[in-house]
């Protein structure tokens, strides 16, 4: 393993670093003057590259590359369409409560409020009917007769998928198991 390391080190390096003699400069970083997505990806891969016990945005030279340094409040415009889980809490920019409950973010939310029950409303990633709920996780979606692809129906409350993706899952979710309409969870 130790040796599949230095060797993928060794690769990285050569395309990471300004100079090819700074070889051993860039092992003792997870990225160095990084420019390309594969190399950025090493502050997003869950390892720990330079085998210093940091891993990611844990490690000081992954501050400013990608999400890394852009830890804090998810609650503006700005952090909540930048892709990132700026608060940490696992839900990323609109899927965040603190993004999508805001009165003040409008990322989130379509231009004109306007009823969020047909397939383009249920699948365009806006909260078209400012509730604070978009997509398939609007109950709308769920209920509509129209919208066939979120949790709500026989066939997608029974294709073990979370498909309004709220960590419920067929007949144990609200939008199946208490729906009227759903015949698989009775």
């Amino acid at each position: 393993m130790r040796r599949t390391a230095t060797l993928l080190a060794l690769i990285l390096a050569q395309s990471c670093t300004v100079e090819a003699n700074d070889v051993l400069d860039w092992m003792k970083a997870e990225c160095i003057h990084c420019k390309t997505a594969d190399e950025k990806a090493l502050c997003d891969d869950g390892l720990d590259n330079d085998e210093d016990g940091l891993a990611d945005c844990l490690d000081p030279d992954c501050k400013g590359i990608g999400c890394c340094g852009k830890l804090g409040n998810e609650d503006t415009d700005e952090t909540c369409a930048d892709g990132c889980d700026n608060d940490g809490d696992n839900y990323t920019d609109c899927l965040d409560w603190s993004c999508s409950k805001s009165a003040t973010v409008k990322t989130c939310k379509s231009p004109t409020q306007e009823p969020e029950d047909t397939p383009a409303a249920c699948s365009d990633g806006l909260d078209n009917d400012w509730n604070g709920f978009f997509d398939c996780a609007d109950y709308s979606c769920s209920q509509s007769d129209a919208v066939l692809f979120c949790e709500g129906n026989d066939v997608t409350c029974s294709d073990g998928v979370d498909n309004d993706a709220n960590g419920y899952v067929d007949c144990g979710d609200y939008n199946c198991s208490k729906n009227k309409k759903v015949t698989v969870c009775k």
